[in-house]
């Protein structure tokens, strides 16, 4: 099995608190034929240092770049890779032993393009597995409901398993802030023939206090919108979804902007005129799928009214 090499990409940023671990979790798999890109993207601290460090390991190769964000970085991993499959990994997580070895052995066995796995997610100091659904093959559709619906497996790029084919071509947009990994899994399923989902939880994905997405104010654009919508807006306009696909899409839509409607009348977030009348279209626009959507309960939906006609009894 391990005549096949898996190239895995990990960004490099403000890490040096947690890169170690990382790296160790990846270098230590019980499956041996792997390369590991560091991307350091410019990191003030010493990130890059002890990166460096790990370069007697002929397997690590690490790549000094300034720093240009997370999907330029990523980018720049997928220039260098040259292994038969790639994943990723963030500096703040870590793999569990098998990780790789079972992944491939899962792909190889189901001949699938794009394997996906379950999390152990982070919540409170103890981990919880994101786990609820058994393996199988997973459509389109399914790949859609499980990001954005349930956030089973999510749109994430690190529990992801690409044949480097699939990828060829594609690159991370680097004009998005959010859901630019989801924006990957959306382009590379117009390329792939099966996708197989292992339901056992291989990656924990740590709780980072300092993410981006902590912050409510990064969230916003400067143009008086959510980023969440303006990134579900290019993933729908630039790739070629289901009917079913889209629909979910835009239920999701409808909830996200349901939900900052809501913190606006709950002072959470001051905004600008614009930005609630920018909520208030989108609400409107989406209603219709939302509620003609299968994959949204009757008591998600009932809640998502509840907040939509009375958005300041909303806690």
């Amino acid at each position: 099995m391990e005549e096949v090499k898996v190239s895995i990409i990990v960004p490099v940023y403000k890490a040096e608190k947690s890169i170690a671990h990382c790296i160790e979790s990846i270098l230590g798999q019980t499956y041996h034929n792997i390369e590991l890109l560091l991307i350091e993207d410019g990191s003030p601290d010493n990130s890059g240092a002890i990166c460096d460090s790990y370069t007697n390991d002929p397997r690590v190769k690490v790549i000094h770049n300034t720093n240009h964000g997370v999907s330029r970085t990523r980018n720049t991993g997928l220039e260098y890779a040259t292994g038969d499959y790639i994943t990723f990994c963030d500096s703040d997580d870590y793999y569990t032993p098998k990780h790789v070895e079972k992944s491939v052995f899962a792909a190889q066995k189901q001949d699938s393009d794009i394997t996906i796995s379950g999390y152990y997610l982070q919540q409170k100091g103890k981990f919880v597995s994101s786990v609820h659904i058994p393996s199988g093959p997973m459509s389109e559709e399914d790949v859609v409901r499980h990001f954005s619906v349930d956030n089973e497996f999510g749109g994430f790029c690190w529990n992801k398993l690409y044949k480097k084919e699939v990828l060829q071509g594609i690159k991370f947009p680097e004009d998005l802030e959010i859901l630019e990994d989801t924006y990957l899994l959306c382009s590379a399923m117009e390329k792939t023939k099966k996708i197989y989902y292992l339901a056992e939880p291989l990656y924990y994905y740590c709780d980072n206090e300092e993410s981006a997405t902590r912050n409510m104010n990064v969230l916003y654009s400067d143009h008086g919108t959510v980023k969440y919508i303006d990134s579900y807006q290019k993933i729908l306009a630039e790739n070629h979804l289901c009917k079913e696909s889209v629909n979910i899409i835009h239920g999701t839509m409808f909830e996200i902007a349901v939900g900052f409607r809501g913190f606006e009348y709950q002072g959470r977030h001051c905004g600008s005129l614009i930005l609630k009348k920018n909520l208030e279209a989108d609400i409107k626009r989406f209603r219709n799928d939302y509620y003609q959507c299968k994959e949204f309960s009757l008591k998600r939906k009932v809640k998502y009214t509840i907040k939509m006609l009375w958005p300041k009894l909303h806690r």
